[in-house]
């Protein structure tokens, strides 16, 4: 059996929560295509109504549903490896590995008993799981590894002061994640590949350096590094391993499509505790999703209060 794996992130350029980053993997035979396979119960290119979407999130995120088709995407995918649906938001980080004490020490995420669902239908998501569950074990495929890695904005502006380099920063977590699913992954017999397909990390195209860091006891080749797409293959341990980190990897593999949606949600769920936190200790404030404009805007009505409530900036805003 193969391996096909994928990382990516969601919330590198907002100025306030966090950057997410996810990961996954899956197993099945050689050529096997999951969205050509889960066709029935899985769209790719558009919505479609009793499907849900793998696709980059951002598409996935569009519209007035868009949170509600994310959490079904991320959920109903969750399901089908799990077998039930997360009760709330901190049982889902902790079992996706998420230091969930760590995000703690924000007073904001004090309390991440979110309930979940958000918006979807329990229901829904509970039997599109059984029927994902069915679909992936006729066509021979597996969920291996699903994982996230929050960052938020002190970790970030550590990171910042750390490296003096957004793209480095950036590539901290990015490289958690992707050795997380390359170590927990079962090593691969003869003729059995293991591909790992990674979102570009802004216009960074040598990962060469970084690969031996992150693998000392693998020799690492440089297969081609370009503007659009840069491979290597790692060779011992478990087995060849070939990554290949390219601009719109999400549209290349289908567990880097599930890994935005992941991210992406992660993301949209702690951003989800953080302005509910804020409007019941600023009154009248409306929400924000932690882009620019907007981000300045709800800055303009929190920083007077940040004094009050023992929160420096540096906590709240990145740097970066």
């Amino acid at each position: 059996m193969n391996i096909l794996a994928g990382v990516d992130e969601a919330g590198l350029g907002p100025i306030l929560g966090p950057l997410v980053v996810g990961g996954a993997a899956m197993q099945g035979p050689a050529g096997a295509d999951p969205w050509a396979a889960l066709a029935t119960l899985v769209a790719r290119a558009k919505h479609e109504k009793g499907k849900v979407r793998v696709a980059d999130s951002k598409k996935v995120h569009s519209g007035p549903h868009g949170l509600r088709r994310l959490e079904e995407t991320a959920l109903t995918l969750w399901a089908a490896w799990r077998g039930d649906v997360p009760a709330t938001l901190a049982a889902w980080l902790h079992d996706l590995g998420a230091d969930v004490a760590a995000l703690q020490r924000c007073p904001w995420y004090g309390d991440l008993d979110l309930p979940l669902p958000l918006q979807a239908d329990r229901g829904f998501l509970q039997l599109h799981g059984e029927l994902l569950a069915r679909a992936l074990q006729r066509a021979d495929l597996a969920i291996l590894e699903l994982a996230v890695r929050p960052v938020d904005v002190e970790e970030w502006n550590a990171l910042i002061a750390a490296t003096d380099n957004k793209s480095k920063a950036h590539f901290v977590a990015y490289s958690e994640v992707l050795a997380r699913l390359l170590r927990n992954l079962p090593a691969r017999g003869d003729g059995e590949t293991t591909h790992l397909v990674a979102d570009r990390c802004g216009g960074r195209m040598h990962y060469g350096g970084d690969l031996r860091r992150l693998f000392p006891e693998r020799r690492v080749e440089v297969l081609a590094e370009q503007p659009a797409v840069s491979t290597y293959r790692l060779h011992g341990g478990g087995g060849p391993v070939a990554i290949t980190f390219s601009e719109q990897g999400e549209e290349r593999a289908f567990p880097t499509a599930l890994a935005s949606c992941l991210a992406k949600y992660c993301r949209e769920l702690l951003m989800t505790a953080l302005n509910r936190w804020f409007a019941q200790h600023v009154p009248g404030l409306s929400p924000t999703a932690g882009y620019y404009v907007d981000g300045h805007r709800w800055l303009d009505d929190v920083l007077p209060h940040l004094p009050r409530l023992s929160i420096p900036t540096e906590r709240l805003v990145r740097v970066r």
